[in-house]
Formats: structure tokens, sequence, C-alpha cells
């Protein structure tokens, strides 16, 4: 079961975006800061991290960056999520998808399962906007 750790600060968006993942069978858990994520991900190594943007201690784009850029990380997927539009930014910062807010369901499902099942080379090629 992959496992997804969730960073924001929202609790009705972390249950919401909880209950689309679970049940689409992934093990889901949270973390409300930036600092605490980035120590969840050394310990825990999820799968796949989805993280708002506008988060504390550290933003959303400086976390996606310290992870991919860490050699113990850089393999670990990365969802951004806001209601700001920033997809270049997000791509910028070694992003490998953005959802902008509000999330439905079938739109984080896919966008999970596509982050989680892409290969390196095609989640790079995707992200840099290269075909």
């Amino acid at each position: 079961m992959p496992k997804i750790l969730i960073v924001e600060s929202d609790v009705h968006t972390r249950e919401l975006a909880s209950a689309f993942l679970s049940g689409a069978g992934h093990s889901v858990s949270f973390a409300d800061d930036g600092a605490a994520a980035m120590l969840d991900v050394l310990e825990s190594s999820p799968d796949l991290v989805i993280t708002e943007i506008m988060i504390r201690k550290v933003d959303g784009l400086s976390l996606c960056k310290r992870i991919k850029q860490d050699p113990k990380t850089e393999h670990i997927r990365v969802l951004v999520v806001s209601i700001l539009a920033a997809v270049v930014r997000s791509r910028e910062a070694g992003a490998d998808g953005f959802l902008k807010k509000p999330l439905s369901e079938r739109h984080l499902v896919d966008a999970v399962t596509s982050a989680l099942g892409a290969q390196p080379q095609l989640m790079t090629a995707r992200t840099d906007g290269s075909t």
C-alpha cells in the first residue's frame, strides 16, 4: 500500500484528501507545516508528498526543493496543491505535478495514481515541459 504524506494546515482539506485517498487504497499521514513534513520525509520515506504552497515554517515550494535536492529523498514524488496559479513555480521547484484547489476526488486520485505509477524519466520530461 503506497504511503502518502499530506502537508496541509487546513483540517477540512486534510480530512477531505484523506477520505479520497484512503478510499482509493492509500495509507495517509499528515503534517501541518513544512519543517515537520521534512522530518517525516526523512524518517518514514513516503512514496508521495502532497503539499500546499502556503504552509508554515517552510513553504511548500521550499519543501519540494529540499526533497528533490537531497539524494536520500530525491526519488520521492511530490505533488503541489494550491489556490494560487503556480504551475510554473511548482515545476521549477521540482514538483512531479500540480493541482489547483479546490480538490475534486477524481482529479486528486488520478494525479496520485499517475505520480505513483510514472517512471522517473517520464516525470522529469513532464515537469520540465518537454515531451
